[in-house]
């Protein structure tokens, strides 16, 4: 081992220049931007599919002489099409702006990660327009679903011989009926989804 003067310097700031420009670690799965997103699709699905099923019920004739009537006899019918068609127009534009954000963020320059990064969690986080617009939407679709399936359900149960003297019409109120129930289930696991991390990645990653 030499030593001495002749002895050459330990150069250590090489390796450490290597480590110090080494990319960060890729952030860990989280799968819950995208099951939140699915179930957001599912409940606008369903809910515009509840609203068709009851707005396109054939009018019930009962054989008892009473006169024949469509679903807008019972108010809670024709709150059920309202509410679920609004809800649907919400939640595309709910998923319009998320989508939005989220493809902002990933067409960044990597020089503007970081002012994205915070600029799209200040968005999540109800701070920008487009933020405001989704607490606002989480708010409403719950509300507008869940009353509009509370009235069908409970008019369903008062008027259930009016209702089941046609069958045909019968039917298509019960498809309704869970398929606002499904809605209601679909909405309620998104906001889980959103709320809680999913250790895994689900397609499509967002």
């Amino acid at each position: 081992m030499m030593q001495g003067p002749e002895a050459p310097a330990a150069h250590w700031w090489p390796s450490w220049h290597h480590h110090r420009d080494d990319p960060p670690p890729p952030p860990p799965p989280n799968g819950s931007k995208s099951v939140n997103f699915l179930l957001r699709l599912s409940a606008l699905i369903l809910a515009l599919a509840s609203a068709m099923v009851m707005a396109a019920s054939s009018d019930c004739t009962p054989s008892s002489g009473v006169a024949a009537f469509t679903y807008t006899r019972f108010d809670a019918f024709v709150l059920l099409v309202g509410c679920n068609i609004t809800v649907t127009i919400l939640e595309a534009a709910a998923i319009y702006l998320q989508l939005s954000l989220d493809l902002a963020a990933a067409a960044a320059p990597p020089d503007d990660d970081k002012t994205v990064a915070t600029d799209l969690e200040e968005e999540e986080k109800g701070i920008g327009p487009a933020g405001i617009v989704l607490v606002v939407v989480d708010l409403l679709v719950p509300a507008l679903l869940y009353s509009a399936m509370a009235a069908t359900y409970a008019v369903a149960a008062v008027f259930s011989d009016q209702i089941g003297a046609c069958p045909n019409f019968a039917r298509k109120v019960v498809q309704a009926k869970i398929l606002s129930l499904a809605a209601c289930t679909a909405i309620t696991l998104a906001g889980v989804a959103r709320a809680v991390p999913l250790p895994f990645n689900v397609p499509p990653v967002l």
